[in-house]
């Protein structure tokens, strides 16, 4: 027993708090709000938990018990054998079974088709596994010829694995003789031809596989794929798995496939149709749910299905059974305000009157027959118990929330003997993006948003509502819209607007309200990015010939319905795709959609906010201190191997981004207050990840081969990772790069800055051809030169070898012949590798050159956001012309 377990309880309350703290925080940080009112009505929603409502509690509870395999087998129910292959533990005793289990043998025994729909993890494979593996040892023992007598299908590949291995475990370490044993195997699409030969030549007693798969089976004329068919023929058992997956077309096909199966194969006698499901029906009493699976069961398998044919479980109380929640008194207002050991043991908590309230208002509702309660909060259990007892809500919540941990712990480490929880339970969290905002046309003190997509205000069916975005940069708001006869409505953003208007007259775009007084936008030529702009050879400012006249704004006044108001609120209409934002004049990429271009509520994709649940979880749990390191796991679920693969590729990328981040923070905080200089960036990264040829026991980690002899080559290895690290670094700092994952210097973990740079400013002799440097204080220029130096920085306009092209084309193919993933650059990346940028005033325009050359060049000229920065009214006090 690890002796750390004992004491200590893993309290999943504060995990989940702690993890949907982490997640706001994630997914907020995406999202710049610059309207105050819209802002605080948002901040609302979130402090109010519209967004992500408390979990809810359900209890795992115990099913009644059945009979024994030992005891069916002495009853001459089952075959002897069975004794020997349902068996577990270390000298592999009998299984007993639950009451529903023993139910499903009966009815096989007389051949009724049956639905098993009890409640997860409650052995519902065994309720087919057992009869069908009966009828084949009977058969083999009668001398039948090998065939396949079972096919189970399984709506993922992942539960035929997993069904693959409990098979295994069952029949493969029974001892039993091979003449009498079960075979099996899996056939989904993963097997390799060698495989598929040798299923179709050993003719599996049970086949294992989806729907999809055996509709191939049943249609491919392939030789190989018709033997393994025609092996099933006078087939006996057909098992649909999880059957309320099995909805609406695919529910059909299904139905169909079903059909098809029972006229091939089992023609001539009866197939023994068995479905499962966890879920099928919602109904208030057990006949109307029975009723409703039976019907759809029985449009499923093609046979009669009626309330009888339906297995429901039958559950049993594991705390004292003669403790009913409302007779419990004052014993339970003790047991609230008392002390609750980690270390209680099985027994204790059997009477323990908190325990038979939990297990009787949280987790059953007793009757005839006991049934399980609807989930409920963890505030709404603490109401209740607070009504029975008379104590304080907080109370009564710590108290729940610290006996469902307790119980929920395996005895063995409670200080018991048992391997299993008292009462176990589940917190089922719902985490789904903040989605969307909708927003009315009105003034900034009146405006008022939704969060449910509808056409009016609930409260004000004058009010329009509009689909609210903001911009990346600066958090403006722009609303998706269109102009339908004069009248502004609302337009679905992933609804591409034209450029032109339509024949009708319809314009698409986006309105931009000018309600808060820092609008600066006037619609005049210098308003439009700085690329937008030319001058003409009379020194005129003005369009360029490919926006003009398309892109410009048009300055509506509305009223609150969409329509054109005198007295309404100004308002900037730019028709077309979103090129820019009016405030702050930022151009995100023109290829990208609409949708990304601008941010709503949730900006985090499902990948990134995926890892950061897990991390988090996994985080939590090694911290915590009391789960042994082989319970500190995660299962996932995705509905394809697509997803499963971009999920795995995104946990990869994130640990070597989060190594790499890591290292560089340790680096930077080993310098010291005399900070990092950018010589020595890779081999401090290098050193702080741990990364050294003396430290023998890590060569693995980094090293395609730790085995490698000479001096030198260790060496040069060690110094190829030194520059792919120094090159990491620099690219990971440019500007903006990972929307979802912002540089370490975006989230303020380290801080840039350039030697010299005081002896620079205060060189006057290095100003003397300007006079406005000139007579500048040391402060302002030190604000000038940071200004441009990090604008330099960021689009990587550095000299040093770590972005020298030809050097680094050089390290990428060394390393991949000296380091292991991830720390070579792999070949592919090698058009994607950044390289020194250069700063030009009077760049060529971009039609001009190639795109790769585009990206490397910095642009200062006047019009840029350089420019414009270095002439700003708050370091001048007035914003200086374009001549200087």
């Amino acid at each position: 027993m690890d002796a750390f377990a004992l004491g200590r309880v893993l309290d999943i309350f504060e995990l989940d708090r702690s993890l949907i703290d982490r997640y706001a925080k994630f997914a907020r940080s995406f999202s710049i709000i610059q309207a105050p009112e819209i802002r605080k009505q948002i901040d609302l929603a979130y402090d109010q938990h519209r967004f992500w409502p408390p979990p809810l509690i359900t209890i795992n509870p115990r099913y009644e018990e059945g009979a024994s395999i030992d005891r069916l087998v002495s009853d001459q129910i089952l075959d002897s054998e069975l004794r020997r292959i349902f068996a577990m533990g270390e000298h592999r005793e009998p299984i007993r079974l639950h009451r529903h289990q023993e139910r499903a043998i009966a009815k096989a025994q007389r051949d009724e088709s049956f639905i098993v729909t009890t409640g997860t993890g409650s052995g519902k494979s065994l309720c087919f596994f057992i009869p069908i593996i009966d009828a084949i040892v009977r058969a083999r023992r009668a001398g039948e010829g090998p065939k396949t007598r079972a096919i189970v299908i399984y709506p993922m590949n992942a539960l035929a694995n997993s069904q693959l291995e409990e098979l295994e475990k069952f029949v493969g370490s029974s001892g039993v003789d091979e003449k009498l044993r079960p075979t099996f195997a899996r056939y989904t699409g993963q097997e390799s031809d060698s495989r598929r030969q040798e299923i179709a030549n050993l003719k599996p007693d049970i086949l294992l596989t989806n729907f999809m798969m055996l509709e191939l089976l049943l249609t491919r004329q392939d030789k190989l794929d018709q033997s393994v068919i025609e092996n099933a023929r006078g087939l006996e058992f057909l098992v649909l798995d999880e059957l309320h997956t099995y909805r609406g077309r695919q529910g059909a096909d299904v139905a169909m496939l079903v059909r098809r199966v029972k006229e091939r194969l089992a023609a001539k006698k009866k197939l023994l149709c068995i479905g499962t499901s966890a879920t099928m029906s919602n109904a208030e009493n057990d006949e109307a749910r029975n009723t409703a699976v039976a019907e759809v069961g029985s449009k499923l398998f093609g046979e009669p299905m009626g309330p009888n044919s339906i297995i429901d479980e039958h559950l049993a109380r594991v705390t004292d059974p003669t403790a009913h929640g409302s007779s419990l008194g004052q014993s339970l207002r003790d047991a609230v305000t008392g002390q609750i050991s980690a270390n209680i043991s099985n027994k204790a908590l059997f009477p323990h009157p908190l325990a038979c309230w939990i297990e009787t208002e949280v987790g059953l509702i007793e009757g005839e027959k006991l049934r399980r309660r609807p989930p409920m909060t963890l505030g709404e259990a603490a109401d209740k118990l607070a009504l029975a007892t008379g104590l304080s809500t907080e109370k009564c919540a710590e108290a729940v929330a610290r006996i469902l941990s307790v119980m929920g712990r395996r005895e063995d480490l409670r200080g018991g003997t048992s391997d299993r929880a008292f009462l176990a339970f589940k917190l089922h969290r719902f985490i789904s993006g903040a989605g969307q905002v909708y927003s009315t046309l009105e003034p900034a003190a009146s405006r008022r948003i939704v969060l449910e997509g509808q056409v009016f205000h609930p409260d004000d069916e004058a009010a329009r509502l509009y689909p609210t975005f903001f911009c990346r940069e600066c958090g403006q708001e722009h609303h998706s819209v269109s102009i339908v006869g004069g009248k502004v409505i609302a337009r679905p953003i992933d609804e591409p607007p034209s450029d032109e208007v339509d024949p009708d007259g319809t314009e698409g775009g986006f309105l931009v309200p000018t309600v808060n007084e820092d609008f600066a936008f006037s619609g005049h030529v210098s308003d439009y990015p700085d690329d937008w702009q030319e001058t003409t050879p009379a020194g005129t400012e003005r369009l360029k010939q490919s926006h003009r006249g398309k892109h410009e704004g048009l300055l509506l006044t509305l009223a609150k319905d969409g329509s054109s108001d005198p007295h309404g609120i100004p308002a900037w209409f730019f028709r077309g795709a979103y090129r820019f934002c009016p405030r702050c004049r930022h151009q995100p990429p023109s290829q990208a959609r609409d949708i990304n271009k601008l941010a709503s509520l949730s900006a985090e994709g499902r990948s990134s906010a995926t890892t950061l649940i897990v991390s988090t979880i996994l985080s939590w749990m090694t911290e915590d201190g009391t789960l042994d390191k082989y319970t500190r796991k995660i299962l996932g679920f995705t509905d394809n191997r697509q997803d499963a693969a971009l999920q795995a590729g995104h946990f990869n990328d994130f640990i070597f981004v989060t190594l790499l981040r890591g290292a560089i923070v340790r680096a930077v905080h080993d310098a010291g207050n005399k900070g990092l200089a950018d010589t020595r960036f890779g081999e401090a990264v290098r050193v702080a990840l741990g990364f050294d040829l003396e430290q023998q026991k890590r060569l693995a980690e980094w090293m395609q081969d730790p085995a490698t002899k000479g001096y030198q080559n260790r060496q040069d290895t060690q110094e190829v990772l030194t520059s792919v690290l120094a090159h990491r670094l620099w690219s990971d700092l440019r500007k903006g790069w990972r929307f979802t994952n912002p540089n370490l210097e975006e989230v303020g973990l380290i801080r840039v800055g350039f030697p010299g740079l005081d002896e620079l400013v205060s060189d006057q002799e290095e100003f003397a051809g300007n006079n406005r440097l000139a007579g500048a204080s040391q402060d302002l220029r030190r604000g000038l030169f940071t200004i441009l130096f990090d604008h330099m920085r960021r689009g990587l306009a550095i000299a040093t070898e770590a972005l020298d092209r030809g050097k680094v084309l050089q390290i990428s193919e060394g390393s991949r012949q000296r380091l292991r993933d991830p720390w070579a650059i792999d070949q592919h990346e090698e058009d994607e590798l950044r390289e020194a940028g250069f700063l030009m005033v009077d760049p060529p325009r971009n039609t001009e050159i190639a795109a790769k050359e585009a990206i490397l060049i910095v642009r200062a000229g006047w019009r840029t956001n350089l420019g414009k920065a270095l002439r700003s009214k708050k370091i001048w006090g007035e914003t200086l012309p374009a001549a200087e």
